[in-house]
């Protein structure tokens, strides 16, 4: 029993980690290009290039970062559920 707790909790620190570095990122990069546009940067620049792609950053990560998070919240929610039905079969 113990193993599967641990890849339970092992589970649960990869998809936090995931979902932080990836909603993480996706704000940094947000900030980056709203002081971009605010310094002057002329549209061109941001349609090749590096610029282009740290547009594109922003959507897939924290569409991907978010499901991440559900995800988390259903491996707690199972697991919660897991421990209390123990709990009841010791009484």
């Amino acid at each position: 029993m113990a193993a599967v707790e641990s890849g339970a909790g092992r589970a649960q620190r990869i998809l936090a980690t995931l979902a932080f570095a990836l909603i993480g990122l996706s704000a940094v990069d947000v900030v980056a290009l709203l002081l971009l546009r605010a310094g002057g940067v002329p549209n061109a620049s941001f349609q090749t290039g590096g610029l282009l792609v740290l547009q594109l950053i922003p959507l897939p990560g924290l569409t991907i970062g978010l499901i991440c998070v559900i995800a988390l919240f259903v491996v707690l929610a199972v697991r919660r559920s897991r421990e209390q039905g123990a709990q009841r079969g010791r009484r």
